[in-house]
């Protein structure tokens, strides 16, 4: 069975995807498809929710194990038909992950035939696409130059600086 999912943005109005799928196909077969028909960076992270009719995430499907929680699904292990074989059931795809962001989908249709082409495939792409924020700037650490200027100025202390401060030694008797 031949599956068409439609995502459309609450950032731009005019954007629409369809991709079609066989229902036997992996979510990472669905994610990196539509990574591709938009040109994002398809190594950041990403997950499909099965949704409700209020759009509320349900089950997660996510790119890759984070290890804590055993009921999340992986996509590259799951199938599509785990989850969907139905005209108008809803999916979230968090693209953006950080931010958050994401397009609503939904099966706009069902074929119950083989398909002669080669699948997932783009079958509309319409309207301005919404940029993919990238993350990895925001984890960076910065660099020791970054942190200390060429001209590195002393801070003040009252009339001394700290040249003139001598260390303390449990000898001095002025030693609290």
């Amino acid at each position: 069975m031949i599956l068409t999912f439609r995502f459309i943005s609450d950032e731009e109005d005019d954007f629409i995807i369809d991709i079609n799928i066989n229902h036997d196909q992996t979510f990472e077969e669905l994610h990196f498809e539509i990574q591709k028909a938009l040109n994002y960076d398809s190594s950041q992270m990403a997950s499909f929710f099965k949704s409700n009719d209020e759009w509320e995430k349900l089950d997660e499907i996510t790119l890759m194990d984070m290890g804590n929680d055993h009921d999340i699904k992986i996509m590259s292990e799951t199938k599509i038909e785990d989850f969907f074989s139905e005209k108008n059931e809803r999916i979230l795809y968090i693209y953006d992950f950080f931010a958050e962001r994401l397009f609503f989908g939904s099966i706009s249709r069902t074929i119950d035939q083989e398909s002669p082409i080669k699948l997932p495939s783009v079958s509309k792409l319409e309207g301005k696409i919404p940029e993919q924020l990238m993350m990895d700037a925001a984890f960076e650490e910065p660099s020791l130059s970054d942190l200390l200027d060429d001209e590195y100025d002393e801070p003040e202390f009252g009339e001394e600086s700290l040249d003139d401060i001598d260390d303390f030694s449990e000898d001095d008797g002025d030693f609290y």
